[in-house]
């Protein structure tokens, strides 16, 4: 048996409050679900903003310092003269110092416009005077190849090919410490020549007369049993020729012959048929040497 009762006014007042409460829980979560959203959403793209900046800030330093360094180079490579000296002729060079190198055929100089504490300059091929002005206060080095020649004030010749093995010093006045990075070969003085062997790595030391050896400034050309591919290429320098020749038949020999840049190539070759037996032909900027 169903009893029935009148509805209490107040329990529709309840009814309500329940149904109103629900939907405050539910706008409740649904608010809090965009705030979460809302806030998430924001610092994933500050994330990802920070990221890019940071990622375009690093491309734009990476930029300017290549930038810097490539200024930084071209300044540090503006700051170098180089000099170089075409085949049949001789330049007098005045460095920074006051110092005076004389730089032959076919030979090229590097040295920087102003020296610092130390004057450094570099012969990088062929063959240089150098008249070194005297300071106490400031070594003058000469590199070349594996070595370096270091004073400081004096004359010396550096002969320095870097397709020939033959290495040479000779002093002609003063003193002049010669070596390599890992050693000294020692104080050269008047009148002596330090010989370095570019293959064997190995260096002697002889009397010689370094007047003569210098003489090349003044067109006189004094070679002292020098090995045949230099004096093939000295006289391709003087007279901007071509030689050709039968290496493996000739290349043994070695040469001691004097003249002057004023004789002429033909003379020369008569001198060289001379000593060694060689006959010769001349065509235009061409020479031919073979064994007669």
């Amino acid at each position: 048996m169903m009893l029935w009762r009148k509805p209490d006014p107040d329990d529709r007042v309840g009814e309500e409050h329940l149904r109103d409460e629900g939907a405050m829980r539910a706008v409740e979560k649904e608010m809090l679900h965009n705030i979460h959203k809302e806030i998430f959403g924001r610092w994933h793209f500050i994330k990802t903003t920070t990221a890019k900046y940071t990622m375009a800030a690093s491309l734009l330093l990476m930029c300017c310092s290549g930038l810097l360094y490539k200024k930084l180079s071209a300044n540090d490579e503006a700051s170098w003269v180089v000099v170089s000296t075409p085949k049949g002729n001789i330049k007098n060079i005045q460095l920074p110092d006051g110092s005076t190198v004389w730089l032959n055929s076919g030979s090229v100089l590097k040295f920087p416009e102003h020296f610092g504490k130390t004057r450094e300059i570099e012969l990088l091929d062929g063959e240089a005077y150098f008249d070194v002005k005297h300071d106490d206060q400031s070594p003058f080095t000469v590199h070349y190849g594996h070595l370096h020649a270091r004073v400081l004030g004096t004359a010396f010749n550096v002969k320095f090919y870097k397709n020939i093995s033959d290495v040479r010093l000779s002093v002609t006045r003063g003193r002049v410490e010669v070596g390599n990075k890992s050693s000294s070969f020692g104080v050269i003085t008047l009148g002596k020549e330090v010989i370095y062997d570019q293959k064997a790595g190995t260096h002697q030391v002889r009397v010689v007369d370094a007047e003569k050896v210098a003489a090349w400034k003044s067109n006189e050309i004094n070679l002292y049993s020098i090995p045949f591919d230099e004096l093939v290429m000295r006289l391709e320098n003087i007279y901007n020729v071509q030689i050709n020749y039968d290496h493996d038949r000739i290349n043994h020999l070695t040469t001691t012959i004097h003249f002057s840049r004023d004789n002429t190539l033909q003379y020369v070759l008569d001198i060289i048929k001379t000593i060694h037996h060689l006959d010769y032909d001349i065509k235009g900027k061409g020479v031919y040497l073979k064994k007669m």
